[in-house]
């Protein structure tokens, strides 16, 4: 009977490993390791050293999104916009009546930097109403500046510029 219990102890130990194999499978990883949720990143929030499509589609894409929430955050509190027909608004009054956004395109982005500032130059096609009246849908040049507040990016400035003369 001795001889026998190692090989039995052996099959025992065979089929328990078996089983908690087949249960691992089953159960999936996120049952077996004690995993803290990820961190969901908070919308408007560029953090380290974002591309340049990324910077200069950032604002519009809040817009779209109708991200009030993550606009506020993007929004530097010196935030100044300028519009083409010459009207301005600070961060303040622009977030009261944010432009609508329902699709947007951006092409030749150009962008410097110097320390925490980066600058960007582009042209955006957007499908947009701006205080009730619709953008006309043509490439319009638009100048953004970011400055780098602790670890985040923020929107410092931006002008829109009147839709070029057509021939």
């Amino acid at each position: 009977m001795e001889a026998l219990t190692p090989r039995f102890t052996r099959r025992l130990a065979l089929a328990l490993t078996a089983a908690l194999l087949a249960l691992a499978l089953i159960a999936g990883p996120s049952q077996l390791v004690n995993q803290a949720p990820a961190a969901k990143a908070k919308s408007g929030v560029l953090r380290g050293w974002p591309s340049k499509q990324r910077m200069a589609t950032e604002f519009l894409r809040l817009l779209k999104n109708e991200d009030t929430a993550g606009l506020k955050r993007f929004l530097d509190p010196a935030f100044l916009l300028q519009r083409g027909d010459g009207s301005y608004l600070n961060k303040s009054e622009y977030l009261k009546d944010p432009s609508e956004v329902a699709a947007f395109k951006v092409k030749d982005i150009v962008a410097t930097h110097h320390g925490d500032v980066r600058v960007f130059r582009f042209d955006a096609k957007t499908d947009q109403i701006v205080n009730g009246n619709q953008v006309p849908g043509v490439w319009i040049p638009r100048l953004s500046t970011f400055k780098k507040t602790g670890k985040v990016w923020r929107l410092i400035s931006h002008a829109n510029f009147l839709p070029p003369p057509t021939s």
